[in-house]
């Protein structure tokens, strides 16, 4: 599944009505670009359901009222478990009705001990990215997105690939470097680390 459809990388690419079959080059270059911008953001895009993912899971306790889940915009939220031992069993489990969320991944809590400060101590389970509930693909990323894919399309590279020239010359994929609003609009969606409020920081 990709955030991007076929079909809007053929309009782009000019291709004739009548060419509406399986395209498999179209379809992988949809996928290795949303890897590509994944990868260079610095976090997850596309709406799923983080449940057991050790990296977007399980995060370490502020001490605060307050801590940033690594996916966003979050569309809803499951469960939260705070347990210094780790075990989240019912005991540790946090009423929904006790948080709030904000789509750019900030949670706030109101129970009374807040998000202990600890390791790896919070467990969320939620759903989160673009592409479903209330947040769809932000036209901006979405354009740059296809455009990438076209370029890629046309050359016969992809974002993070190289390829050989009939001459034998080895070439690089530089789409970033050649396109200056690629790469702010990349930027905008970047992943900042502070976010990542974590149990070292102060």
């Amino acid at each position: 599944m990709s955030l991007i459809g076929t079909g809007d990388v053929r309009t782009w690419l000019g291709l004739p009505d009548s060419d509406r079959g399986p395209n498999a080059k179209i379809l992988s270059l949809c996928s290795v670009v949303q890897q590509f911008v994944e990868s260079y953001t610095n976090r997850k895009l596309e709406a799923q359901r983080f449940s057991t993912h050790p990296d977007y899971c399980y995060l370490d306790g502020t001490g605060r009222s307050w801590i940033y889940l690594p996916v966003y915009p979050i569309w809803y939220i499951n469960e939260l478990a705070i347990d210094s031992d780790r075990d989240f069993g019912s005991g540790t489990l946090v009423g929904t009705d006790d948080i709030f969320f904000y789509p750019d991944g900030k949670v706030i809590s109101d129970e009374a001990g807040y998000f202990t400060r600890g390791r790896r101590n919070i467990r969320f389970d939620y759903y989160a990215g673009y592409g479903s509930g209330s947040y769809p693909l932000p036209a901006d990323l979405k354009q740059v997105m296809i455009e990438m894919i076209v370029e890629s399309y046309k050359s016969g590279l992809t974002a993070i690939h190289e390829t050989q020239t009939p001459q034998g010359e080895i070439y690089y994929m530089k789409l970033l470097s050649n396109n200056t609003f690629w790469k702010e609009t990349l930027g905008r969606y970047t992943k900042i680390g502070c976010m990542n409020y974590s149990y070292d920081d102060t």
